[in-house]
């Protein structure tokens, strides 16, 4: 059996790697591991990128993949910079089209495409008692301008009960200190997320509408739909294009007067399963091209 090992630098959170794991184990002895270890010795390297000017061994299969583009600030520069200094792998993996045409690397290596996923255990759970008004789940970095929706929900709704989770911004919890209803949760496994969302009445998906944010999936809009909630938000033109697909209880922050009500999102099964970890990778079609 062959080995592969996923190449991860720990600075962003990959709930992929679990679910690519659990995938490939069947097929591959798998590993992961970080850029500084000794990598000689495996059949496939996985890069999760990054800049990586690493050489391949003779007879390793090398991949790279683009979980997203460059985020703010010089975002584009850092595209750029990419194209130019990494090495040439034997597969690039994107998100999706949109992505590979921007990094334009135009270099006949090959593509594949993996859309972001939820893992099995995003669901409605019945029964749950709703302690908060709103929840958000993602990155709080000040690139994410995550203060723009909170004003304005706090606006409408000076006393609600809002959880945060993920890592917590220095400048957002001393912007919110004064308000008993905001509360940092910190970071948390991915596996009780669900418990949480399914204490909200309302999921927040603020996604500055900029690039390369605005072009790429809204992980916690699946999750959240996923577990039945009701979205407040702002639309960009991958929302917009997600909702007219899936129709769900959501509500335009630049549109709001008055606290909504909350309605449930009603998504189907086969929905949810096709948003799967599992799925997605499968429809990327490894397989076609990575050694057996």
């Amino acid at each position: 059996m062959k080995s592969l090992c996923f190449v991860h630098q720990s600075k962003a959170q990959l709930p992929e790697l679990q679910a690519y794991a659990d995938y490939f184990r069947p097929l591959y002895q798998v590993e992961v591991s970080s850029p500084a270890a000794d990598l000689s010795g495996y059949d496939i390297v996985w890069f999760f990128m990054g800049f990586c000017r690493y050489q391949p061994k003779p007879g390793q299969f090398i991949v790279h993949e683009y979980a997203s583009l460059s985020t703010p600030p010089l975002a584009r520069i850092k595209d750029q910079l990419k194209r130019r200094l990494n090495s040439r792998p034997h597969l690039r993996v994107f998100q999706n089209k949109k992505q590979s045409e921007l990094l334009q690397f135009n270099d006949g290596v090959p593509e594949r495409f993996r859309d972001m996923g939820i893992a099995n255990h995003f669901r409605p759970q019945a029964g749950i008692e709703k302690k908060c008004d709103l929840i958000y789940v993602g990155s709080m970095d000040k690139s994410r301008q995550l203060e723009k929706a909170l004003d304005v929900v706090l606006k409408l709704q000076p006393h609600a009960s809002i959880w945060l989770v993920g890592q917590p911004s220095a400048y957002l919890q001393q912007r919110y200190q004064r308000y008993a209803g905001v509360r940092f949760t910190g970071p948390v496994a991915n596996s009780q997320i669900p418990q949480l969302l399914n204490q909200a009445r309302f999921g927040l998906n603020y996604v500055p509408d900029v690039y390369p944010y605005n072009l790429q999936t809204s992980t916690k809009l699946l999750e959240y739909a996923a577990c039945g909630l009701p979205v407040i938000g702002n639309k960009n033109s991958w929302v917009s294009h997600f909702l007219t697909q899936n129709p769900l209880p959501f509500h335009d922050l630049q549109q709001l007067t008055a606290w909504p009500q909350p309605q449930a999102a009603d998504i189907s099964e086969q929905t949810r399963q096709a948003w799967r970890w599992q799925k997605r990778i499968a429809d990327a079609g490894f397989e076609t091209i990575l050694p057996d």
